[in-house]
């Protein structure tokens, strides 16, 4: 059995060596483009991603759980075939509608014809971009997870060859072929990892394992299908629904303030991808075990993710001007500590979704906990805009949106599964770090710099007062860190 902290670390080390090359090569773009020219980009990108989920099918997260439980070595590629024939059956689709579709919806909708080149080669990509997902499945659900790290520190750096020089020098354009290009180059690369060395178990499914494969990954796969759908449709709705009303520019602030935030993502989505899996096969055979280790390994990552998100918003300031160079982006300031929260607490949604919820199948949860995320949102938007600028508005319903959807998702584990994953001292805690990003209103940055130590000095203090985290926590992620780097602790 992999050793779930080890593997959290290194998937959380090499998606953070990631995520750093794409801060590169999005501030790099940023710096390049005006904020009209990033603007279209973003609405480009968020009207794709709006349609690209539907080929989703919530067949990655299913795929994975069935590859990580499977019986036999030979029953793997039945899987990937069986889950890419019925993601292909929406793709295809989905794709010609997005590239024949692209002038209607740019003129019509949008009102904006320089969206239709970028509308049409998204909709090619889509094409290469279905077969990804369940490709990754595969290595992951396999628990090759040494392979998958490499290949994502790699990518990231192949991403910033393509993106930098086509957006130099085509601007626009650029960016959309290079888009295409990254796609092209991560599916073979994929394809080739997850494939080598199972080349002599490769083999058709028949007819009975085609469908008994499908029934099997479907019986949950729908609800990951529509949850999917619901997370993308909450994380776009602020920049698809104001680019119905506003300038590009506008979208640009928003999305600024947005993809800052969602960086914080980079650590919940790293710990899934060892989660589903490791999580999947301890809920089949040691419910006693499952539980326990969640509970344990959740306060931790609870931990790193308040602080993160802390010092996400405290320096957002000096963070933001450093790499755009400028204050071009100023105006999207106020919108970072709401929006940096709600991936916070989507953080731990994320976390307890693909640790708990999928390896149990609780799929009438799920639903209804996503349900909710988008609902909230919407609601205390409407609810909000009449207090609040509408850019703030959409920045704070975020916020309670995704707090509304954690309350539920823990309501329900706690209900069905008998066990609590939060407690008033997670609420405390959370509103304790909230408090702390709003330092990042203080001009003078040497006050900053002064009330640093002393304020998250007292944060760390409240975790380990809490029992989020102990003495030997550190010692195990200190002896971890020795062991990856070939020393002895």
């Amino acid at each position: 059995m992999k050793d779930l902290g080890k593997w959290q670390i290194v998937s959380l080390l090499s998606q953070g060596l990631a995520m750093l090359l794409g801060l590169v090569e999005t501030f790099v773009v940023i710096r390049i483009l005006s904020v009209g020219e990033w603007g279209l980009v973003q609405l480009a990108v968020s009207i794709g991603g709006a349609l690209g989920i539907y080929q989703h099918l919530g067949l990655v997260s299913a795929s994975t759980r069935e590859i990580s439980s499977a019986k036999s070595e030979d029953d793997i590629f039945k899987i990937f075939f069986t889950a890419s024939i019925a993601r292909y059956c929406v793709t295809i689709p989905i794709s010609l509608g997005l590239f024949f579709g692209a002038g209607s919806i740019a003129e019509n909708l949008y009102h904006n014809p320089d969206l239709i080149f970028p509308l049409k080669i998204y909709g090619i990509t889509m094409l290469f971009q279905g077969v990804q997902g369940i490709l990754n499945s595969v290595i992951s659900g396999t628990q090759r997870f040494k392979e998958l790290f490499i290949y994502q520190i790699v990518i990231a750096f192949v991403n910033v060859l393509i993106f930098v020089p086509l957006v130099y020098f085509f601007k626009v354009p650029g960016y959309f072929y290079a888009f295409m290009l990254f796609n092209i180059v991560s599916s073979v690369s994929l394809a080739v990892i997850a494939f080598k060395p199972l080349k002599s178990k490769i083999s058709l499914p028949t007819k009975e394992e085609f469908l008994r494969i499908f029934k099997e990954i479907f019986s949950i796969s729908v609800a990951i299908y529509i949850v999917k759908i619901l997370y993308t449709n909450w994380e776009k709705l602020g920049a698809n629904a104001l680019g119905l009303f506003n300038p590009a520019e506008t979208v640009a602030i928003y999305s600024f303030a947005l993809l800052y935030a969602k960086k914080l993502m980079t650590i919940s989505d790293s710990i899934t991808t060892v989660n589903i899996p490791v999580f999947s096969e301890r809920y089949v055979n040691n419910f006693k075990e499952f539980r326990d280790s969640f509970l344990k390994n959740f306060n931790k990552l609870f931990s790193v993710i308040v602080l993160a998100g802390a010092f996400a918003s405290y320096f957002a300031p000096e963070i933001i001007n450093l790499l755009v160079g400028g204050e071009k982006y100023n105006e999207a300031l106020p919108l970072i500590v709401p929006m940096v929260f709600a991936f916070v607490v989507y953080s731990f949604v994320n976390i307890i979704n693909s640790s708990v919820l999928i390896p149990a199948k609780m799929a009438k949860s799920m639903v209804g906990s996503y349900v909710l995320l988008i609902v909230g949102t919407i609601a205390s938007f409407f609810a909000l805009k009449n207090f609040t600028p509408m850019l703030l508005s959409a920045s704070w319903a975020m916020t309670i949106g995704s707090s509304i959807c954690l309350f539920f998702m823990g309501y329900w584990v706690k209900k069905k599964m008998e066990f609590s994953v939060f407690n008033l001292n997670h609420i405390v805690t959370i509103l304790l770090s909230l408090g702390i990003s709003f330092f990042c209103i203080l001009e003078t940055t040497s006050i900053k710099l002064m009330a640093f130590i002393p304020v998250f000095v007292f944060l760390t203090w409240i975790l380990f007062k809490f029992n989020f985290l102990g003495k030997d926590d550190i010692f195990s992620v200190r002896d971890k860190l020795l062991s990856l780097v070939g020393k002895k602790s």
